[in-house]
């Protein structure tokens, strides 16, 4: 008796919760470098590689959705001539690398392009996501009767009901498979970190490849989910891990990595990492959790394409053959900074406080080294080109008929711009951006003023101006 009421019972809950679970990850039958969403198979004619522009978005909740907004609207605002061809700035971003809540922004602007910028009364970025109230929501769904039993299930977590929501109120449902058809810069690249690697892992085929993962079937709501799913207040995302089923070929450098341990420990790391993902038995699910603990202002990646040809993307290769004439790299840095007073009061901080300063301090202290590198490669660029022109200029002075037997270095114009609330001069104009918590609810007139302020900070810098004016004849 005991039985059959035991198996109604799991009936009558299998009923209600639909025997909840996340959704697996759907497999490839072969290993294939010619399909799924990979840099190097779009081919928009309508955006050039010699002007070459790559964004970046950092976490931060509806703060940095906002303020990566504010950034979108004013590069479309800016008119330039490139190659004989009218356009705006917007239009010639090759990249959008994006961690937590600039991912909303980075990846519906990659889904849906210029309806991005659809009034706040009609159905678009702005009223489903930018101005609406998702931290009450999602909040909200947890009381729903039908959502207890599926959050009973073990296979079923308040990060996979945060994805639901975003699948079909904001992102309609869209893949990655409907980012690959559309052929379509930017590329985008949301980023996640590996829970037990603690290292970055971004929504892209090629980091799906060594699992034998389709990413193509993946839902772009659950890559934003993962993206922005800060510990405590979401569980971990899960992935399925079919590696050892498609015959997949690791690239050439993760071998060559494997002797670098001396001379080069980043690479070396990073090769080890990647082969983690080649063993199903040992790890047969990838959990992943918000991109900003890896990596909070999105560089990471752009910088690995940029300075080496580790990535399938590989900037590297395009910046020394000349393909790139110019490069522009934005980095949209939300970042705030509450008052951290707990060493005037003897009393220890309680536990919130330091998860919040274990959370947000040392990310911040990372994001610095990661801008840096960024500037130094540029300026180690910039001196080999200079180093060039002086020898020659010396040859040329002495033996008027002779050159270099090295061809010159093919280094495009190099430009970075950073937009943050450090540079806001005014002291209570910072402190009040600043102070604007991490949250997914924000009044209107905190996201119009950030909005405001994106667009201005951007104006202001003197890159930008130079941009502006060079490009607008």
């Amino acid at each position: 008796m005991r039985t059959i009421v035991n198996f109604w019972f799991f009936l009558f809950v299998c009923l209600l919760s639909g025997c909840a679970s996340y959704p697996p990850t759907s497999t490839v039958a072969a290993y294939n470098l010619s399909k799924g969403y990979r840099y190097k198979l779009i081919n928009d004619t309508q955006n050039s590689d010699s002007l070459f522009v790559i964004l970046t978005f950092s976490g931060g909740g509806t703060r940095a959705a906002a303020l990566s907004y504010g950034v979108l609207e004013k590069l479309r605002n800016t008119p330039i001539v490139w190659e004989g061809r009218q356009t705006n700035l917007l239009n010639e971003v090759d990249i959008i690398s994006s961690v937590s809540g600039g991912s909303f922004t980075a990846g519906y602007y990659a889904a849906f392009g210029d309806a991005i910028f659809k009034e706040k009364n009609e159905p678009g970025f702005l009223k489903d996501f930018l101005y609406r109230d998702i931290e009450g929501e999602l909040v909200t769904k947890l009381f729903y009767p039908s959502n207890w039993f599926r959050l009973a299930s073990p296979d079923y977590s308040r990060i996979d009901l945060a994805a639901d929501l975003y699948d079909t109120e904001i992102f309609q449902r869209r893949s990655y498979a409907d980012l690959a058809k559309q052929n379509k810069k930017p590329f985008l690249m949301i980023n996640a970190t590996d829970m037990t690697q603690g290292a970055r892992f971004t929504f892209q085929q090629s980091q799906f490849d060594p699992m034998c993962d389709d990413l193509d079937a993946f839902p772009l709501a659950r890559a934003v989910a993962a993206s922005s799913n800060f510990p405590v207040a979401f569980p971990p995302m899960t992935l399925d891990n079919h590696a050892g089923t498609c015959n997949y070929k690791p690239p050439g450098w993760i071998a060559q990595a494997e002797h670098d341990l001396l001379n080069n420990l980043s690479r070396y790391k990073n090769a080890e990492v990647f082969k983690t993902y080649q063993d199903s038995n040992k790890r047969p699910y990838i959990h992943l959790l918000d991109g900003g603990i890896a990596d909070n202002i999105g560089l990471r990646g752009p910088l690995q394409a940029l300075i080496t040809n580790d990535t399938e993307i590989n900037l590297f290769q395009k910046v020394n053959n000349g393909a790139i004439k110019k490069l522009l790299v934005i980095s949209v840095d939300a970042k705030n900074q509450p008052d951290l007073d707990y060493d005037l009061s003897q009393t220890p901080p309680s536990v919130i406080d330091v998860l919040s300063v274990v959370a947000n301090v040392p990310m911040d202290n990372f994001s610095f080294e990661t801008t840096q590198s960024l500037r130094n490669a540029f300026d180690t660029w910039s001196k080999e080109k200079i180093s060039y022109s002086a020898c020659q200029n010396q040859i040329q002075l002495h033996c008027p008929n002779a050159k270099l037997s090295t061809p010159a270095p093919s280094i495009p114009e190099l430009d970075f711009i950073y937009i943050g609330f450090d540079l806001l001069a005014n002291p209570a104009e910072h402190k009040e951006f600043e102070m604007i918590p991490t949250t997914f609810s924000l009044p209107a007139s905190q996201i119009d003023a950030l909005r405001g302020i994106a667009g201005r900070l951007l104006g202001e810098s003197a890159v930008y101006q130079k941009y502006a004016e060079s490009l607008s004849k």
